[in-house]
């Protein structure tokens, strides 16, 4: 008998445990207010455990608009997810929030398994509302 496995019948294990939700803060106040053209800076992270990490999406709460990666900078290692997230205010973000999902994927095609079971895991932050003062 071969030692050798035909790759296509391999099934991975697949695993994720998320410890607890997403951890958010940001530089904004409570109430939101910030100047014009001045930099807003938000970060979440997720613990978790297993070899399937949560992934993070930030989008403007008004225009549904996804924020692009020149903006985001993303960080993943064995144990944790953080995702920054760096603008600068201007009019057009103001009265809308920021906001931060976190969730699990659907496994990469490139991975063959036969399991059923994705973890069903989402959690949504929202920024206070942005005010954001026109500079004279």
């Amino acid at each position: 008998m071969s030692d050798e496995v035909d790759k296509h019948s391999q099934i991975y294990g697949i695993m994720i445990i998320v410890d607890g939700n997403t951890q958010c803060s940001t530089n904004l106040s409570a109430s939101g207010a910030i100047q014009e053209y001045d930099v807003i800076t938000m970060t979440c992270n997720i613990k978790y455990r297993g070899n399937w990490a949560p992934v993070m999406r930030w989008f403007n709460s008004v225009t549904r608009h996804n924020f692009t990666d020149d903006v985001i900078t993303m960080t993943t290692n064995d144990t944790t997810v953080t995702s920054e997230l760096t603008v600068t205010a201007t009019a057009d973000l103001h009265r809308s929030q920021i906001v931060c999902v976190t969730f699990v994927t659907q496994l990469p095609t490139s991975l063959p398994t036969t399991a059923k079971n994705i973890p069903i895991y989402k959690y949504t932050w929202m920024s206070p509302t942005l005010n954001v003062l026109c500079k004279f």
